[in-house]
């Protein structure tokens, strides 16, 4: 939270939720999630609360707006070439043909357009079946740790990488990660 990232704020909530649904006292851990969030917000600086309003007034934002700019680039593109314009899409002579504002050159920040303009709908298909094996594989775990006293703690790793995993499809879909090859977007997909 103290890095005013709102990437980083809706992860977190994706991953709270995630791990509230798995609990068997949700009441009890409800509470506990909603104070220990108040908690945490008042205890940001005011800037903070400025930098998360911006979320509901993205129109305004600049930053904002150039990410949407190249998404509809990396839509565009995608549409036109469905095996994607490859690894240097972020080029003027690109949003000049694809960008709904060409002059506005602007990395996308969202490993998903980005891996949609690189390698097109063939690649974003690919890219997202990753995260549902992976998700499954998680509940696979999930389920049958807890059958065999040696496998137990599996139950536990299958849990806490869906929770992990749904807070990476969250903050990648808007923030800073710009590249979908990244090692750290497949490190947690892979429970061994």
């Amino acid at each position: 939270l103290g890095t005013h990232s709102r990437g980083a704020l809706l992860a977190i909530v994706a991953m709270a939720i995630v791990l509230w649904t798995r609990t068997r006292h949700k009441i009890v851990s409800g509470i506990a999630l909603v104070l220990v969030g108040v908690a945490l917000i008042g205890l940001m600086p005011g800037e903070w609360e400025q930098r998360m309003n911006t979320i509901a007034n993205y129109e305004q934002d600049s930053s904002a707006m150039g990410r949407i700019n190249a998404w509809w680039m990396a839509w565009n593109l995608a549409r036109d070439r469905p095996l994607g314009g490859g690894y240097d899409i972020y080029d003027p002579a690109i949003f000049a043909r694809y960008a709904p504002v060409p002059t506005d050159v602007h990395a996308a920040h969202s490993i998903y357009f980005q891996v949609l303009g690189e390698h097109g709908f063939v690649g974003l298909g690919l890219f997202l079946l990753l995260w549902i094996m992976a998700w499954r594989t998680a509940g696979y775990l999930r389920r049958t740790g807890p059958l065999l006293p040696a496998t137990q703690w599996t139950a536990d790793l299958g849990a806490m990488t869906q929770a992990s995993l749904a807070g990476y499809a969250v903050v990648f879909a808007a923030t800073m990660v710009q590249s979908g090859a990244s090692a750290l977007v497949y490190a947690n997909r892979c429970p061994s």
